[in-house]
This record gives C-alpha cells, sequence and structure tokens, in this order.
C-alpha cells in the first residue's frame, strides 16, 4: 500500500466532505493519500491509534497577532500546541514592515501563516496610541503595492474601526476600501466602541469581513445591548460579508452571543484575536473558544466547520485548507471531548461553567506529528504601559 502512515479508529468529523463517523486516514510524504472506513492491517506501515478521539482538519484561526515587532505579536508556532495548522495575521503590519513580517516570521514558520495588511503604513505597533489617529499613516496606493507584491500569502486589507481611527473612521475606511479595490482583495474590518457601525456595514462588499461581531462595549451588531440586530447587519449578510468573532481581551461578550442567537444570528468563522494581552487569561488558545460556542449550544460539527472549511472558503484556499481530502496537506487536528465543570469567561470578566472543553491531543502539519505542549511558548515580559493596558480593559468591562 502506497502510504506511510495511517491514523486508525477515529471518529473523523470533515464538513467539507460531510464526514461525521468512524474513518481512518492514510498519509504518504505529508501530503492524504485516502480516507475510508478502515485499512487493512500491515506491519510495515507505522499507525496511530486514535481509539477515543475526534480527528478533523487542522484548525484555521482567521484572527490573531504574529508579528513580534509589535506590543501586540505573538510567535504563531505555539498554536501548533492547540491544533491550529493555519493562521492569519489580522493586520499587526503594514506596507512599512510587512516584508520584515515576512522575512523573519512568515517565510521561516513552523505553522502556515497568512495575513492581512493593514491600511495604516506600521501596522498596530502599540496599545499607546491608535494608529490612525493621523490619517497621513493610511496610504491606499502603498498598502495595494506591497499586498500585490506578496499575493502568495497576503490576503487583503485590515482596518480597526473605533478610538484607534480617531476623528478619521469613516475617512480611513474609504482609504482602505480604495487600498482593497485596488488589489481586489477582501477588507477586515474590526469593530468596536467609537465605530460607526451601521455606516461601515453598509459600504462592505460581498467577501469583507466584520471581525468583532460580539463584542459588548457598544457600537457593535446590536441596536443598543439587549436590543435587536441592526438591519444593516442582516442587509450585509445578505450581500455576502462575512461575520467574525475575535474573541481577543476586549470582544466578546455572553449576552451579545446570546441575542444575537435568538435573532438566528450566528458567526461565520470562530477565532480567537490571540495576542500578547490575551493568551495569558481571556483567550488561551482556538480549541478555548471553540468550547465556549459549545457551551453556547452550537454543535460540534457547526463549530469544527467555523474553524476549518468556512474560513478555508473566506480567505479563497478551500482547495488546500480546511479539508481532509485526499491529495491536499495532511494537516490534521486530533482532540478529545472532556464532560465536566469548567469556568469559560468572556471578556467583561463575567464567567460561566460549561458542562465540555475540547482538549488537544496532537496535531499534523503537513504529516509531522506534534503532540500537545511540545513547542514552547516565550512570551515577552510586559511593561508597565501593558499592566497599564490590562487595567483600562478591566476598567471598561
Amino acid at each position: 500500500m502506497n502510504h506511510d502512515l495511517i491514523l486508525r479508529n477515529g471518529h473523523v468529523i470533515d464538513p467539507s466532505q460531510n464526514i461525521d463517523g468512524p474513518a481512518e486516514i492514510a498519509i504518504k510524504n505529508g501530503i492524504i493519500t485516502e480516507i475510508k472506513k478502515s485499512f487493512p492491517v500491515s506491519p510495515e506501515i507505522p499507525t496511530i491509534d486514535l481509539t477515543g478521539k475526534y480527528v478533523c482538519p487542522g484548525l484555521i484561526d482567521l484572527h490573531g497577532h504574529w508579528y513580534e515587532g509589535s506590543s501586540y505579536g505573538i510567535d504563531p508556532n505555539g498554536c501548533l500546541n492547540d491544533g491550529v495548522t493555519t493562521v492569519i495575521d489580522a493586520g499587526t503590519t503594514g506596507f512599512v514592515n510587512f516584508q520584515h513580517f515576512r522575512r523573519h516570521t512568515i517565510d521561516s514558520a513552523k505553522i502556515e501563516v497568512l495575513a492581512f495588511i493593514h491600511i495604516g503604513g506600521i501596522g498596530i505597533p502599540t496599545t499607546l496610541l491608535g494608529e490612525l489617529e493621523d490619517l497621513r499613516y493610511a496610504r491606499p496606493r502603498e498598502t495595494s503595492q506591497v499586498i500585490n507584491k506578496h499575493r502568495d500569502v497576503a490576503l487583503g486589507v485590515k482596518i480597526r474601526e473605533g478610538i484607534m481611527s480617531g476623528e478619521h473612521g469613516l475617512k480611513a475606511l474609504d482609504y482602505a476600501v480604495m487600498a482593497s479595490q485596488k488589489s481586489d482583495l477582501p477588507l477586515m474590518v474590526h469593530i468596536s466602541q467609537g465605530a460607526e457601525t451601521p455606516k461601515i456595514l453598509d459600504r462592505l462588499k460581498a467577501g469583507d469581513i466584520v471581525t468583532h461581531c460580539f463584542q459588548g462595549r457598544g457600537d457593535g451588531i446590536l441596536t443598543q445591548p439587549s436590543g435587536p440586530l441592526l438591519t444593516n447587519v442582516t442587509e450585509a449578510r445578505k450581500r455576502g460579508v462575512f461575520f467574525d468573532v475575535g474573541h481577543g481581551c476586549g470582544s466578546f461578550c455572553w449576552e451579545t452571543a446570546r441575542r444575537s442567537f435568538e435573532y438566528h444570528f450566528y458567526p461565520d468563522t470562530i477565532s480567537t484575536d490571540l495576542h500578547r494581552f490575551s493568551i495569558d487569561r481571556f483567550t488561551k488558545n482556538l480549541p478555548t473558544t471553540l468550547s465556549k460556542f459549545l457551551h453556547l449550544g452550537m454543535s460540534l460539527n457547526d463549530v469544527i466547520s467555523k474553524s476549518t472549511l468556512i474560513p478555508a472558503q473566506v480567505i479563497g484556499r478551500s482547495d488546500q485548507l480546511g479539508t481532509l481530502k485526499t491529495n491536499t496537506i495532511a494537516d490534521i487536528f486530533v482532540f478529545e471531548i472532556e464532560e465536566g465543570e469548567f469556568k469559560f469567561e468572556d471578556t467583561h470578566m463575567c464567567t460561566e461553567i460549561g458542562k465540555y472543553r475540547i482538549k488537544p491531543s496532537l496535531v499534523l502539519k503537513a504529516g509531522e506529528v506534534i503532540h500537545s505542549g511540545q513547542i514552547e511558548v516565550r512570551l515577552r515580559e510586559l511593561f508597565d504601559c501593558d499592566k497599564e493596558y490590562y487595567q483600562r480593559i478591566e476598567g471598561s468591562a
């Protein structure tokens, strides 16, 4: 048989093929060669017994910050401990520093790293000042030029709307839209307190992404904290705009999520917004974030779909990512579902007790087996201003 590894006896969940049940996966040279109910036993082929475990495509984290030249950035390789095989940087760099990010992180990372490039020339460098408080940083021409030069890894344009854009929110958005049009790639828009969300939504096109859809600090997708959805939200979704979670340290609220669910409004994609300030406490990793949505009542198949197949479709890479189809890269996540009482916190310091938790077991990255916890994660030391940032987050809860 033309295989060099077989994963046996697992429960496979692959929304891209409507598989949800027992199956086995054969791999050769880092590529999935076959998937079926069972393979003949052969002493010549190494196997991994996954009895009692679930198997799905490697997770895709649509929103995080991986450029360590920013106050927010962390090493992306640590995500392999948690079943994530592809991470997408959400605009930590702009046209000025993206090429440094590529040379020093993207091209050398063990994990797959793709990126949105910020409309602000230096991306998101610090918590001390909003990156677009001075509109001169917004450069559509240069942004689109860098994107077009790096289209193998650059996915589109990013902008943060809220206090970080100062008084220039809609004008800055116009510049971001221009860069998106020039590169013919999507725009990802962060919405937070201070954003003119209805007007922002009206300017977005099919394929664009709204991230932080369940933030609860104001100016979000609800007319008021306990009110109905903005009509602009349902209209944007009908046009083909995607809505992403982007949990982070300030952008996920139990009440907002539940209220949205009452209107049958669910996220298209579930992402972490993992960065230096969210990894220690609020977000931790993608399996923890997915577990919160299990707690909210979503099915296991659904949360897996929203962290594999759907983000792969959103970024236009579903031919190779987010799937276990034959002749695709053997990016695979193996996990267990633990039952018990687990504390889950939103970003408003509200804790709820969940009954189920996704526990990473191992991941295969292009066929290489990596056990949970195998990769050392080193975080930069915090400065006094970083501690002040935490205090601001807690004070706004």
